[in-house]
């Protein structure tokens, strides 16, 4: 991630943080994920109880930030899911179990983590950079933009669109989706199409360890953007 996509996460989530308070007294509820749904790297917007929490995969450590600080833990062995210690602080951990999770800081444990996908989505414009992994055309422009009233908008390469969405998790559903009728060049017109087809499809998201927005459609479709 460089400086300005830390820049812009960091500040998601802090104002984030400053939109609540920190609920540490509720005792979190057992969840459980099969091995293959829990994310080794990556990047997970979090809510706990009413805290924001960030978390960031990156294979055998996670960094935790959270408004009580910043904590990197190392992975340690557990029988299920992935848990994280603070290598000189055990009461410190955050253990991982598909798109939920436990954190405890400093032996307080927070309510249990679920995602806070909203709060990603509406981070910012997000510029695309590639539609099904084919990349998009030199200098065209592809853009979406999530929000807080469940509309999505943005230029589809050449047209503007608008639409609705849902959130739920990691699952995502738009809806509703509607272009205007300029007339484009025959590339961008074909490269309109399938960035619209692909995105009536998409049923999740999540970020990658870069920090870049992936959307995947059951049918195996993806859009890959970077906040701008």
């Amino acid at each position: 991630m460089n400086v300005r996509q830390a820049v812009l996460a960091a500040g998601m989530i802090s104002a984030a943080m400053l939109a609540g308070c920190s609920g540490l007294d509720s005792q979190p509820a057992e969840v459980v994920a099969p091995e293959q749904q829990i994310p080794q790297r990556g990047v997970m917007i979090l809510q706990c109880g009413r805290t924001p929490v960030r978390v960031t995969l990156t294979g055998d450590q996670a960094l935790v930030e959270a408004m009580q600080g910043r904590f990197l833990l190392e992975r340690v062995v557990t029988a299920s899911g992935a848990r994280y210690e603070a290598p000189d602080d055990s009461s410190t951990s955050f253990w991982n179990k598909g798109d939920q999770g436990l954190l405890t800081i400093r032996g307080e444990s927070l309510p249990e983590c679920e995602p806070a996908g909203a709060l990603v989505l509406q981070a910012g414009e997000w510029v695309v950079e590639d539609i099904n992994r084919g990349g998009i055309i030199d200098r065209s422009r592809v853009t979406l933009n999530f929000g807080n009233d469940g509309r999505v908008s943005g230029r589809a390469s050449c047209n503007n669109y608008v639409g609705a969405y849902q959130v739920d998790g990691r699952s995502l559903q738009l809806t509703q989706l509607a272009t205007t009728r300029r007339a484009c060049a025959p590339a961008l017109n074909e490269q309109e199409t399938r960035f619209v087809q692909t995105l009536e499809q998409i049923s999740r998201f999540h970020l990658d360890e870069t920090g870049a927005l992936i959307l995947e459609g059951e049918e195996g479709g993806s859009l890959k953007a970077r906040l701008e």
